[in-house]
């Protein structure tokens, strides 16, 4: 029997959610590394530390990314995207975005929105698909 060669291509919602994970984490990280830089200067280590977190956050965004349209995993992309969300929900409890309703739905959807498209069933087989087909 022949088998049915597997698409290359990723499905619709796997491109989705890459590009949602990484509208959603790169400006959390990018302010989150600018406030580091400033607690630098003012020799705050903490606050310096604390930025790292989210361009961690990003890194990890970034590989899951490049994984899932690789095929390689959808896992990667998915923990960086509720991190990145969890990254956000901490603000806002701490009181970083107070009254800005706009700016938390927008820093929020992102995350959200690539950690459910890229925990789709559609987009799960396909990875699962290609990686049987790599052996």
């Amino acid at each position: 029997m022949t088998e049915v060669p597997v698409r290359k291509v990723p499905p619709i919602p796997a491109g989705v959610a890459a590009l949602c994970g990484l509208l959603g984490a790169l400006p959390v990280a990018f302010f989150a590394v600018f406030v580091g830089l400033l607690s630098l200067g003012y020799e705050d280590w903490r606050g310096a530390v604390l930025g790292a977190v989210p361009a961690v956050a990003f890194l990890v965004v970034l590989v899951g990314v490049v994984l899932l349209l690789a095929g390689r995993s959808w896992k990667v992309l998915v923990v960086g995207a509720v991190a990145t969300l969890a990254l956000v929900l901490y603000a806002v409890v701490d009181g970083a975005a107070e009254d800005d309703l706009g700016s938390i739905v927008t820093l929020a959807a992102g995350p959200a929105l690539a950690a459910v498209f890229a925990s789709l069933p559609q987009v799960r087989a396909w990875v699962a698909a290609r990686r049987a087909a790599r052996g």
